[in-house]
């Protein structure tokens, strides 16, 4: 009852925005391409950092339950009880750190200093969805550069072919996405947010 809602709601806001029915086939076929995914993949990332699920770490999908250090880490929902969350309930991480809450640190041992990149690229190529607009600076607050280049994403310009299969399968932005950074099925618009 749930998504189905939250899929009204979804189209109600495309509209809004002047999406036009071409547009909403495609949120539509998204929805059932999520669907369709593995029951392993279709619920990855559906934990505490991302929508608020209480699950202990060694079944959030995402730690090794067998290695034994996992027992001493700190239950997501008490580190992050007061963590902001954007308006589908989603932990939002770049006001948890622009809020001082978190402080990432650029190495293991937080000597080096983070190398920000306050560029955005935009990707044209969505169909009838509004654009994406990829922000550089949100993400370079927290990774150094060789986390995503060149193993993830190539820097030459139309070099990625980006599909939206692609991330709900854990390629591409569905690295992050999905399993410790809000899920891409959950709020469209975090992404697709230049008309």
């Amino acid at each position: 009852m749930k998504r189905i809602r939250m899929e009204r709601y979804a189209r109600l806001i495309l509209i809004g925005r002047g999406m036009t029915l071409a547009g909403l086939l495609v949120v539509g076929a998204v929805a059932v391409a999520a669907d369709m995914l593995e029951p392993v993949l279709k619920d990855r990332g559906k934990h505490f950092q991302t929508e608020g699920k209480v699950v202990p770490v060694e079944k959030d999908g995402i730690h090794d339950p067998v290695n034994a250090s996992v027992g001493y880490l700190q239950p997501p929902h008490v580190a992050m009880t007061d963590f902001p969350r954007d308006n589908a309930g989603l932990t939002n991480w770049v006001e948890t750190v622009d809020k001082g809450l978190i402080a990432p640190r650029a190495d293991l041992l937080g000597h080096a200093q983070m190398k920000l990149l306050d560029t955005d690229i935009i990707f044209a190529d969505t169909g009838a969805m509004p654009k994406v607009r990829f922000p550089h600076k949100a993400h370079t607050e927290w990774l150094d550069c060789s986390n995503c280049h060149p193993a993830i994403f190539t820097q030459q310009k139309g070099t990625s072919n980006i599909a939206m299969t692609d991330v709900l399968q854990g390629q591409y932005c569905g690295v992050c996405h999905g399993k410790v950074a809000f899920a891409p099925t959950l709020n469209c618009m975090r992404c697709h947010s230049v008309p």
